[in-house]
């Protein structure tokens, strides 16, 4: 029997090699990692802080963002359940919908960036999230001047209630997140308003500021889409006597 030529085997391994080494087309770019949730922050046991003078106010009925703060905020009620002090669970969803990187500040406790702070004249980046509804309690609150002690009775709309506010500091890069373009931050929150059973039309805000020199500069707002949330009564607990 004659052996067998080896250029058919030769053939097939170049042809292999040369489909290996030729040029190989990119692969197409993801845009999973684009839009993926990067962060999730906890917020739902941060307290009120003292409130306001008046506001913060919605700068618009329908829903957007303001030029200078480009981020489409959504809101998102997992449960609908109303807790035993009349609030209850949401989620703030921002999404950088603009063409450039934003530094959205994190931090959910403001003590610790003033505490042993070395630069007095810092600014600090505020972004505050709360709601609107004719489901919220309309009910009277107390403003306290801190330096009279002076109460001032006044009504929830005139100063609304917020549901979480976030600090950072430009001089400090562990208090900001870089939110890349189609990026989201997801804040767990407690609405920290009371609620009236019922079905309602509740609308979430973004307001973020820049405090400095005891003033405060509106970088920009944010508006959602208005959602539809039915919140049904709270079961007794209570036993009946026989």
């Amino acid at each position: 029997m004659l052996p067998r030529s080896p250029l058919p085997s030769l053939f097939i391994l170049t042809s292999l090699f040369l489909m290996d080494t030729g040029p190989k087309l990119p692969n197409p770019p993801s845009t999973q990692a684009q839009g993926e949730e990067r962060l999730s922050i906890d917020a739902t046991s941060q307290t009120s802080p003292p409130l306001r003078g008046r506001g913060p106010f919605p700068h618009s009925d329908k829903p957007g963002h303001s030029g200078a703060f480009p981020v489409e905020l959504e809101l998102i009620v997992p449960t609908g359940e109303l807790r035993p002090d009349g609030t209850i669970l949401v989620d703030f969803l921002l999404t950088n919908v603009g063409s450039e990187s934003l530094y959205i500040p994190v931090q959910v406790n403001e003590a610790t960036l003033l505490n042993g702070n070395e630069n007095p004249a810092f600014a600090l980046d505020v972004l505050t999230l709360y709601l609107t509804s004719p489901g919220i309690h309309n009910e009277d609150v107390d403003l306290i001047n801190p330096a009279t002690g002076e109460v001032t009775k006044m009504l929830q709309s005139e100063s609304l209630g917020t549901s979480s506010e976030l600090y950072g500091r430009e001089d400090d890069p562990r208090t900001l997140h870089k939110l890349e373009t189609n990026g989201s931050i997801r804040v767990h929150a407690s609405s920290r308003v009371r609620f009236k059973a019922g079905t309602w039309a509740i609308t979430a805000h973004a307001e973020l500021l820049r405090v400095a020199n005891g003033r405060s500069e509106e970088i920009g707002t944010a508006d959602a889409v208005p959602i539809a949330k039915t919140l049904p009564e709270r079961e007794s607990t209570g036993t009946t006597p026989n």
